[in-house]
């Protein structure tokens, strides 16, 4: 069994709607999904649909979901389409971006007892992940925001994933 059922009581909990702190819109919605696999996998606690049903409520929230350029190279070393000329070589391109994920999160007792605390447990978790950029690929110009975009997304469901199993464990343990 977990020690947050031995030592704490908790059976039930209620995951209330994400906070999103962070400029990517959708993201907590994301992680909250991610989050709910995560938790659904336990058989030790049982996720409620009503706060008022639950032994303990889980809130959290999303700082950062960002992306940005962590390497780069001379735009005429990219591509054979860009000419040789003195200003390709001056011209840098992103060849990699790094993508990253900050979340906070709160267990708090729905009902504490008079020797009990509020607070159950708590945790900060970061993530980066580096994802290739798409003049690597091979689509230059218009296209590349978006499959840059793209990758982005799919790096920030990895990221997502990696932290909510982190958080399971942490949390019941």
């Amino acid at each position: 069994e977990s020690p947050l059922l031995e030592k704490e009581g908790i059976r039930r909990i209620y995951i209330s709607p994400l906070v999103n702190n962070s400029y990517k819109p959708g993201a907590e919605n994301l992680v909250y999904n991610v989050l709910l696999k995560a938790l659904t996998v336990n058989r030790y606690i049982r996720l409620v649909e009503d706060p008022s049903l639950a032994d303990a409520t889980l809130s959290g929230s999303v700082s950062r979901a960002e992306y940005g350029p962590s390497a780069s190279a001379a735009a005429n070393s990219v591509s054979p389409l860009i000419s040789n000329g003195a200003f390709y070589q001056k011209v840098y391109i992103a060849t990699e971006y790094s993508a990253g994920l900050d979340c906070t999160f709160t267990l708090t007792r729905r009902n504490p007892g008079r020797d009990q605390r509020a607070l159950v447990w708590s945790g900060n978790f970061s993530r980066s992940k580096p994802f290739i950029a798409s003049n690597q690929l091979g689509a230059f110009g218009t296209t590349s925001a978006l499959i840059n975009e793209s990758e982005f997304e799919r790096a920030l469901g990895d990221l997502a994933q990696s932290m909510m199993g982190d958080l399971r464990e942490s949390m019941l343990s």
